[in-house]
């Protein structure tokens, strides 16, 4: 599991030969969003998707699943998905961007990917060039992914209404400068990312955005874990899937 790379080459040519060296049965990577895919430039880092291949292959590392996050190309992003619908889509040779509400099982366990977020620094980006509105699910995937059979697994970009503490003294503490309008949206994407999470009650969520690495531990035992980003130790970690378990991957 990994949290936030936004583009970062340094990062990924840190953190998959460490990977490697700690880890080295591990082929598949679920990452949970602000991957870094932009077309424009493939800002920030030219040369980020390339990168990820090699030192994806130099890893032993197979495949790379994401959730999409709120800091994406979310125009080529729809159209991708909008062409395969219901379907994982290629954005490099070993990684695929996965849609809302997609459902997958590994090891016999059963996962649910519902990515995207709402953008704190709206007032800083242009529509349509490093920000779409696409970016936050819509009430339309949230009923569909609020139904069905019910997953052992979440995997979101966003976090839930009421995350851990941690988490709650990052968005009053450092996020609060936000302008009331992304405020709002923000309060509205975790409200959608809660109604899927209420629904299917999984043993574990496990979200990126918040660039805060922390744990909640419900009274059922039912966990949400919110994953560092790139630079922060607690940007990866291992998920067990025999226990259903999941802990940091550190050196």
């Amino acid at each position: 599991m990994a949290g936030d790379w936004h583009g970062s080459i340094r990062w990924i040519q840190t953190l998959l030969p460490r990977i490697r060296r700690l880890a080295p049965d591990v082929k598949t990577i679920l990452q949970l969003g602000d991957f870094g895919y932009w077309l424009a430039g493939e800002r920030p880092g030219k040369g980020y998707l390339a990168a990820v291949d090699f030192w994806a292959k130099q890893a032993g590392i197979e495949r790379i699943w994401v959730t999409p996050g709120n800091h994406e190309d979310w125009g080529r992003l729809s159209q991708l998905f909008a062409d395969r619908p219901g379907e994982p889509v290629p954005i490099t040779d070993r990684t695929l961007a996965l849609p809302r509400g997609y459902r997958f099982t590994l090891g016999g366990r059963t996962f649910m990917s519902f990515g995207g977020a709402a953008s704190y620094d709206t007032h800083h980006r242009t529509e349509g060039v490093d920000w779409w509105p696409t970016e936050l699910a819509t009430q339309e995937e949230t009923v569909a992914a609020a139904s069905g059979p019910r997953v052992e697994v979440l995997l979101t970009h966003e976090t839930v209404t009421s995350p851990s503490p941690q988490v709650v003294a990052e968005m009053i503490n450092n996020r609060a400068w936000a302008p009331e309008d992304a405020q709002a949206r923000s309060a509205l994407s975790r409200r959608r990312v809660t109604q899927v999470y209420d629904y299917h009650q999984p043993r574990l969520l496990l979200h990126g955005h918040m660039h805060t690495p922390d744990v909640m531990t419900l009274p059922d035992g039912r966990q949400v874990w919110s994953l560092g980003m790139d630079r922060q130790d607690r940007n990866i970690g291992m998920l067990d899937l025999d226990t259903l378990t999941f802990d940091w991957l550190l050196e």
